[in-house]
């Protein structure tokens, strides 16, 4: 009994999320892991705000495509756009400044600053085409950027969270891809690869 009160004694919840206490992955595989989850819940929010906001309800019937192909485009400006920017300025603005809530939110404002712009220029070229491009953008990027700011921050961002620190790192999610990264070479020699 004192096993399994300890163990939820130990457990992150909501509240800590948005004090800024969980703990963010350091490790190579933890935070590409991290980085899957926040894209894909991040893109699934985001791109079907921007398609009904810009093709109305019958973007939830014809546009699943969509879905996918932007998971991938985020994925990558994240990868090589977004994350190495916000670290080039998160030192500067963010950790010198502020801590705990104040650190997250800032966080998230500085994450959403360098990502918004470039995916909703994506979204809005793959959902509207370039003939109506330019005013959809303008018009599109004032309502998607502070929505994408609350979504992170309150919804996306807590649940990946919690389902990293209180899920996948006490199932040693993580060991199995360690695994798999030390033993690659040796499985693919054995498959022929």
């Amino acid at each position: 009994m004192t096993k399994r009160n300890n163990e939820t004694s130990n457990r992150y919840t909501y509240m800590d999320c948005l004090r800024g206490t969980v703990p963010l992955p350091k490790h190579v595989n933890g935070a590409t892991l991290f980085q899957v989850l926040m894209v894909g819940g991040m893109v699934t929010f985001m791109v079907t705000v921007n398609g009904l906001r810009n093709t109305g309800l019958d973007f939830l019937v014809n546009s699943h495509w969509l879905y996918p192909l932007m998971f991938c485009l985020a994925f990558l400006v994240r990868t090589f756009y977004g994350a190495p920017l916000v670290d080039k300025l998160a030192p500067k603005l963010v950790f010198s400044r502020f801590e705990g809530a104040a650190c997250a939110i800032a966080m998230t404002v500085l994450n959403v600053c360098c990502m918004a712009p470039v995916m909703c220029a994506i979204a809005t070229l793959l959902i509207v085409g370039p003939s109506n491009f330019f005013m959809s953008y303008i018009t599109t990027l004032p309502i998607v950027a502070p929505m994408a700011m609350v979504v992170n921050y309150f919804i996306v961002g807590p649940i990946v969270k919690l389902v990293f620190v209180n899920r996948i790192m006490p199932a040693d999610g993580l060991g199995l891809l360690d695994n798999l990264e030390q033993h690659a070479p040796n499985l693919a020699r054995m498959l022929g690869c």
